[in-house]
C-alpha cells in the first residue's frame, strides 16, 4: 500500500458483500503469518470488516498484486555471516 493511500469509511463508495471481504481478509492473514512485511497493511483492511466498500475492496487486491509479484523473494543468512 503506497504511503499517501489513507483508509476510512468512505461513506460516497457503493457497498460491497461482507461474505466475500471477509473471505479475503481471512485468507491474507493467513498468508500475513509468515510475511511480515504486509502485516500492518492488512490490519488497516480488517477495521473495516464490518461496513466494507468498494474502496476496501480494491486496496485489497492491491495488497494480492503485490504478494503476486513478490512471491519469489526471501531471506537468505549464510551460515558464515555473523549476522
Amino acid at each position: 500500500m503506497g504511503t499517501t493511500t489513507l483508509l476510512d469509511k468512505d461513506e460516497y463508495w457503493k457497498s460491497i458483500d461482507q461474505k466475500v471481504y471477509w473471505g479475503v481478509i481471512g485468507s491474507l492473514l493467513h498468508i500475513a503469518a509468515n510475511r511480515s512485511d504486509i502485516m500492518f497493511n492488512i490490519c488497516l483492511c480488517v477495521s473495516y470488516q464490518s461496513n466494507p466498500k468498494e474502496s476496501h475492496l480494491k486496496t485489497v487486491k492491491r495488497i494480492l498484486r503485490y504478494i503476486k509479484n513478490t512471491v519469489d523473494y526471501s531471506l537468505f543468512y549464510p551460515k558464515s555471516s555473523t549476522f
